[in-house]
């Protein structure tokens, strides 16, 4: 029986890894989002977030160019992530978990609403954010209407950051998603 149960478990994780992937936002993601981030040459990107279905994402990166960071605060997510570039812990750490990196490119798709909740973690978030990015350097906040409030209308948010555009792809970009809910990318520069 275990042989079965084993069997099931991986043909439901397949079913929802190719689910995910022919969502439209993950598909503008794939298709339009990172080869635009890539073509900047960022030295260091965060990926936040790890998942079956976000594996390949640091692929889009040329290795000569660009080291892609990956982080996620489930261990068991590892296995997803950027190999010896991967950190497990808590994206309101960020700063502290790659102390010695700033970087250019925060993406994090998928975060608010799934983990960091309340306005406390979104602060401690974006201040945290702030502090690991460069000057000028850019935060994505990929986010679901029905999961979280708009970040552009955050005050800790827009006290840290300017809503903008990032190489060729707008500031704000929204897609319908599951259950008709829109999937928003939001671009930001960090201000001092």
């Amino acid at each position: 029986m275990p042989i079965l149960s084993k069997t099931k478990s991986l043909l439901s994780s397949v079913h929802f890894n190719l689910k995910v992937q022919s969502l439209p936002d993950r598909v503008y993601l794939r298709e339009v989002m990172l080869p635009s981030m890539a073509k900047t040459k960022p030295e260091n990107v965060l990926l936040a977030g790890t998942r079956r279905y976000t594996r390949r994402y640091p692929s889009f990166f040329a290795a000569n160019d660009t080291v892609v960071w990956t982080l996620d605060f489930d261990p068991s997510a590892a296995r997803f992530g950027n190999g010896r570039f991967h950190r497990t812990g808590d994206l309101c750490e960020v700063d502290q978990i790659f102390e010695s990196v700033r970087f250019d490119v925060i993406h994090l798709n998928g975060i608010l609403g799934f983990g960091i909740d309340t306005p406390d973690q979104i602060e401690r978030m974006t201040e945290a954010c702030h502090r690991a990015l460069n000057t000028n350097g850019h935060i994505m906040i990929g986010w679901d209407s029905d999961r979280t409030t708009d970040p552009a209308e955050n005050p800790t948010i827009a006290l840290r950051f300017e809503h903008s555009t990032f190489a060729d792809l707008p500031a704000r970009y929204a897609v319908t998603g599951l259950d008709g809910y829109d999937h928003v990318f939001d671009w930001f520069r960090r201000i001092d």
